[in-house]
Order: structure tokens, then sequence, then C-alpha cells
């Protein structure tokens, strides 16, 4: 009883007894007073973009209606801090301590790790999207190329501290940050063996006005989209495809890039689909959003599940005509439900469709 399950967490009152005087807030910040401050800019530890989500959808502000108290509570428990990090296991997977594997599983008590466990702290939360993509896992895909070559195959290889800790500046979305991973710091002319080609003469170097893709569009396979985990018993019941034996359906999907120009480095982008239950927060006492259509549920994506020749680049080499006609484009079709009628979010997802070319 009373045991402070994290001293590390930002605002734990475990450390003023002793440091008033400092105003400590985090057991870590005596020493790594740079780091502890810079984590309030993380994603990781502030979740602006799941506020983003929840203001947009609801109208109003997080704080209007006593609604951060329920964030904290049930969203934040998905937050990260220094010792979810460096010593343990983060608590939404069941926290305690982590431990190395051989005959029997034995645990390192109060190892601090200066790099984070990629299999025991960061796949677990990302793992059932990154993990299993990265891994290979889906039915008739491949290991990520990073992965199954020994290059690049660790999260810390392109995900940076400045990345993870913070750089100082405020975000609401991921892929505005200056410091997040880029094909381009390791790929390019000069750097890769046959990069001059038909594909990149277009596709990348500007051959094509408005064409410049993402590189997942070409070396991405299909992936797990997100489903099953904001739906209630409201009537609006959202699962994850499943074919016969159960195993999840894997899709690829391209679409035009509608980010704000100041993140916007692509034309066109993979996308998952992310359908979200009005009824998400009727727990919160919010049955209702009132502007629940305001946000896409196809939403840009980076899939860890790279090859250097996949489907997308098979067939003519001057145009990729497995790519070009086929199903992977996301059309207007694809925001109507099994009856031909437009889904409720049809609006915010119709500026992503790739309209198709008349004939």
């Amino acid at each position: 009883m009373g045991l402070i399950s994290d001293p590390s967490a930002t605002g734990t009152p475990s450390c003023l007894p002793c440091h008033e005087s400092d105003a400590w807030n985090s057991a870590c910040q005596g020493c790594h007073l740079a780091e502890v401050t810079a984590t309030a800019t993380s994603l990781h530890t502030n979740l602006n973009g799941e506020i983003k989500a929840f203001e947009d959808r609801a109208g109003h502000s997080i704080d209007q209606g006593g609604y951060r108290d329920y964030f904290d509570k049930k969203c934040g428990e998905c937050h990260t801090t220094c010792g979810q990090c460096h010593v343990s296991r983060p608590h939404s997977a069941g926290g305690g301590f982590m431990g190395t594997t051989g005959d029997r599983f034995t645990y390192s008590g109060h190892l601090f790790r200066p790099t984070p466990s990629n299999e025991q702290q960061c796949m677990a939360c990302h793992g059932t999207r990154i993990n299993y993509d990265f891994e290979g896992k889906g039915e008739g895909v491949t290991m990520d190329i990073h992965r199954q070559t020994g290059v690049k195959d660790r999260c810390e290889d392109c995900h940076t501290q400045l990345e993870i800790h913070g750089d100082g500046n405020t975000y609401e979305h991921r892929y505005a940050m200056e410091e997040m991973p880029r094909c381009e710091k390791c790929h390019g002319p000069g750097r890769d063996d046959e990069w001059d080609n038909n594909f990149h003469n277009a596709h990348v170097d500007g051959f094509v006005v408005g064409g410049n893709l993402q590189c997942q569009v070409c070396h991405s396979q299909p992936y797990r989209n997100c489903t099953n985990c904001h739906n209630l018993n409201d009537g609006f019941d959202i699962e994850e495809e499943e074919d016969a034996e159960g195993n999840p359906v894997l899709s690829l999907k391209i679409a035009k890039n509608t980010l704000p120009k100041s993140m916007r480095d692509y034309d066109f982008v993979v996308v998952r689909h992310a359908p979200a239950s009005r009824g998400t927060y009727t727990d919160w006492g919010l049955p209702d959003l009132a502007e629940y259509s305001s946000r896409p549920t196809w939403q840009y994506a980076s899939p860890h599940n790279i090859q250097r020749n996949t489907a997308q680049t098979a067939g003519n080499p001057s145009c990729g005509s497995a790519c070009h006609g086929s199903n992977y484009l996301l059309r207007e079709t694809d925001l109507y439900d099994d009856k031909g009628a437009k889904l409720e979010d049809y609006d915010a997802n119709l500026p992503y469709v790739i309209p198709a070319k008349a004939k």
C-alpha cells in the first residue's frame, strides 16, 4: 500500500519530500534534466495526437466538461515514462521488470538499460501492427528486408533519441516531426545500385509532376489495418476482417496525401483503414461525437514491411502495370457500404480518393 509504482513519471509526488527545494517532479530529473524536460514535448508522453483526434471529433476542447480526467485514466495508460522504456515493461503490456531468456525466464531487476529492449518494450506497445509487419507474420508476406538482412534491424537504427525523447517542439502529429525517420536518409542517387530506373525517374526524381510517391507505395507489402480497438456495443460494430482460418486479412491501399503542406513530402502515400465508433467515449459521459465525421478513417501509414521487389513493381518496367489499374488505389467505391450507401465518414475520406481516369 502506498508504493509508488512509477517514480520516473513526471508529476509524481514521490520525489518532493526529499527534493522539494529542487522542485523535482521525476526521479530521473536530478541526473537527466535535459531528457526529462524534453519528454514533455514527446508524443509518447503528452499523447497530443490522441488528444487532437478526440477534440476534432468531439468538437470541443478535452478540458471542456472534465474529459481530461477520463483521458488520463483510459488513454493515458498507453503513454510511456522513462522507467517504462529503460527499466521495466510498459504498464499497458502488463508491467513488471524485464528479463533475459534462456533455459528459464530470469528477471533482471532494476537493471537500467541505455537502449530500450525492442522485444520487451518497443514491441510490447507497437507489436500489433509494426512488429507483425516487420517480422513478416502475415500470410503471403516476407520479413522486412532490413530485418531479414540484419541491416537497420533494430528500432533505434531509424528512431533516434531526439525523436523518442522529444526535440523541444510541440506536435499534434508524428509526421510533423523534423526528426521522423526518412528512407531518404539512407537511400537515393549515388547510394543505391541501380537507382537510376524508370520507377524512380518518374515517381521520386520528379519526371511526373505531382507524382512524388512515398517509398512505401512501391516497396511495402500488404499490411494489417487498424480495427477492433475502439468499437463498443453501440450498433456500430467494427471487426477486423479475417480469412477462413481466422488470420487477419492484409491489404494495401494507395491514396492522395492530404496532410498539411508543412508535413507533405509526398503526393501519394499508403493508408491504413482505422474506423472509429461513435460510442468510443460513451463511458466518459459522451454518448455521441458532434463532429464524428470530421476526421478521415483512411490514414497515412508507414508499414514496416519493406521489400526491394514487390507486386507493385512487377509487370511492365515502364509503368508497373501491376500497380496502375489495380485495386491498390483508393477509389470512391471504397467509401460505400455493401449496400451501395455512402458511409458516414464519406466526406472526410473523399480527399484521399484517387479518381479513376475517364475512358
